[in-house]
């Protein structure tokens, strides 16, 4: 019986742990978004205040 167990357990876990691939994950929630002319040079930032 125990060793029903054990195999129900790590069935599941195995499931778990494999049925989602991170990097996909990552993959379609970072969107590139286009910035001041969509490709044109971007300017620098504005130098900082002077002390």
């Amino acid at each position: 019986m125990k060793r029903i167990y054990i195999t129900i357990f790590t069935v599941i876990l195995n499931g778990m742990l494999f049925s989602c691939d991170p990097e996909e994950l990552v993959q379609s929630e970072i969107q590139v978004e286009a910035c001041c002319g969509d490709g044109e040079d971007v300017p620098p930032p504005p130098p900082p205040p002077d002390k």
